[in-house]
């Protein structure tokens, strides 16, 4: 039986809904008939609730309905990982914003462990949020989200492991004046390590890019957890997210959206996350760790050449005196 002999609302109810989104933007492909299904909002609505709880959140229905498509264009946007390499034709495309907006969804083995929408203002005017290192926090300091779903007890290094497996993160972070929006987190953790000044177990989730001027940029999510004792129930005590640059060291506010905003209208690519990220953040720890060594050797040729011009300095006194 051709597509085009079944009824439209059958399509519609019975067909379309069982599409994740990947599925129904090739059907949209197939034929006028089905692009024109393939476009209702409601679909995409659905998709995008179930990929990501957060986006039931009254203030992004309201952000996202004003995307060009509604929620297809969202997820167009938030689906595919962003370029790997900005270009100054995406710089000189992204307009000032005074908000940027955060739906972030945290989930273990598929159940949702948290879930927050978040706004940060990020007035141009502002000389705070300009020259200050750009951070958005989620948690409040001392703040806990308990997971009942998370348990553990014994071994760290399973515990560690199982972490590493099962957690996933999307943190998209959107932008109402473009109407644009992009995914930051590398979906499963690139780095899973035991913080031992505060005992939490850290879960480093990351998007690397590269700058205008071709030096790596780091979007860094740390997810802090920690372990109740007695019950080895799993609390998430830390959700934040920075931009870093090559050397490690955080990015201002004012250089930091220019980052994110170049990252929103970028190209998108497909494929993505799990190991290829794991791989790039790699390169980039790697990259952070040469630039250290070069900058310690240059300053301890800087610190031979000034023993050195010291002595020397001393001995053509002592010997001017004794003269």
């Amino acid at each position: 039986m051709a597509i085009a002999e079944i009824h439209e609302e059958i399509i519609q109810t019975h067909i379309l809904t069982r599409l994740d989104g990947q599925t129904l933007s090739a059907a949209a492909a197939v034929s006028s008939q089905l692009q024109s299904l393939c476009s209702d909002d409601k679909l995409w609505s659905d998709i995008c609730s179930s990929n990501w709880p957060s986006t039931d959140h009254p203030l992004l229905r309201h952000v996202i309905s004003n995307f060009p498509s509604g929620h297809r264009s969202f997820f167009s946007d938030s689906f595919p990982f962003p370029s790997h390499r900005l270009t100054t034709t995406t710089a000189t495309s992204s307009l000032p914003t005074s908000q940027l907006i955060s739906a972030v969804d945290l989930r273990y083995r598929e159940e949702l462990v948290f879930s927050k929408v978040e706004s940060t203002n990020t007035t141009p005017s502002s000389n705070w949020f300009q020259t200050s290192p750009f951070r958005i926090d989620l948690l409040e300091p001392k703040e806990l989200v308990p997971s009942s779903a998370v348990k553990f007890s014994g071994d760290d290094h399973v515990m560690q492991s199982n972490l590493e497996q099962h957690v996933t993160l999307s943190w998209i972070l959107i932008d109402p004046i473009q109407n644009r929006a992009v995914n930051l987190s590398s979906i499963k953790p690139v780095s899973v390590q035991r913080n031992w000044l505060t005992d939490d177990i850290e879960l480093t989730f990351a998007v690397v890019t590269r700058d205008y001027n071709y030096e790596y940029v780091n979007c860094n999510l740390e997810i802090a957890c920690g372990v109740k004792e007695g019950g080895g129930e799993v609390y998430v005590s830390g959700v934040s997210l920075t931009l870093q640059d090559v050397d490690g060291t955080c990015l201002n506010g004012k250089d930091s959206l220019v980052i994110l905003q170049g990252l929103m209208v970028a190209e998108r690519r497909r494929g993505g996350g799990g190991e290829g990220e794991k791989k790039r953040y790699k390169e980039y720890i790697e990259r952070r760790r040469e630039r250290k060594e070069e900058r310690d050797r240059r300053e301890r040729r800087l610190d031979v050449v000034c023993i050195a011009s010291g002595v020397a300095f001393l001995m053509a006194f002592w010997s001017f005196a004794l003269c």
